[in-house]
């Protein structure tokens, strides 16, 4: 358990400082992402001329095969978030010298992070799941399909890979689509998301023992 929470710690953090000493550096690299953009505004936002995917890495439309991962940003903006943290961290810096807007962009791992004063805070209805991870990280989105792709990011998506694990007699996660269910969770990494909740839960307990991981699961 102690190794596990010694990998755990070692997670890569985003850390933007702006010319104006500013800093925004938070738990979740897509947060501190969606909140440089707010900090850059909508002016800068509608010059950035960057591509995820094939298409405009922001936009005012929700990309039916990205819309778990497009989220607000402002002024009916939305980020294409599918990407892990390094890709976040060429992202920005393209933006960076594009623009030519004098950030600081940091990858690390000895981060002190921050608290995101703007985290929404929601109702959660019944049904859903709560999630907490050893660091004390809890995930409960706005689905439960969202909370297990986002748990299994969080854990790590090459981690799980790594492990060979199989779904229904078929590879877990794979570099392409392979099978009906599905979802791309990022580049070049497939995942097989369970039908009911009954076996999302499942799928992380056995995750969560393979990876010896302490994955606590309640029902909400």
């Amino acid at each position: 358990m102690e190794e596990v929470k010694r990998d755990r710690a070692r997670r890569k953090l985003l850390r933007v400082t702006f010319p104006n000493g500013k800093v925004l550096c938070y738990k979740s690299t897509t947060d501190t992402m969606i909140a440089t953009m707010q900090e850059l505004g909508d002016d800068v936002i509608a010059n950035i001329k960057l591509q995820s995917c094939h298409l405009p890495l922001l936009s005012k439309e929700i990309y039916p095969k990205y819309k778990e991962w497009m989220k607000p940003v402002c002024n009916g903006w939305y980020l294409n978030t599918q990407s892990n943290s390094d890709t976040k961290f060429l992202q920005l810096n393209a933006i960076n010298e594009q623009l030519s807007l004098g950030l600081k962009i940091e990858l690390g791992e000895d981060f002190v992070a921050q608290d995101n004063p703007n985290k929404e805070k929601r109702t959660r209805t019944k049904g859903e799941i709560l999630v907490k991870l050893p660091d004390g990280q809890c995930f409960a989105n706005n689905s439960i399909t969202n909370t297990f792709l986002e748990v299994i990011r969080e854990i790590g998506i090459d981690k799980i890979k790594q492990k060979e694990l199989t779904w229904c007699g078929k590879p877990l996660i794979t570099t392409s689509k392979m099978f009906n269910g599905q979802v791309q969770i990022d580049n070049e990494r497939w995942i097989i998301v369970p039908n009911t909740t009954k076996d999302k839960v499942k799928l992380l307990r056995v995750i969560g023992a393979i990876l010896r991981i302490n994955i606590e699961i309640t029902s909400i």
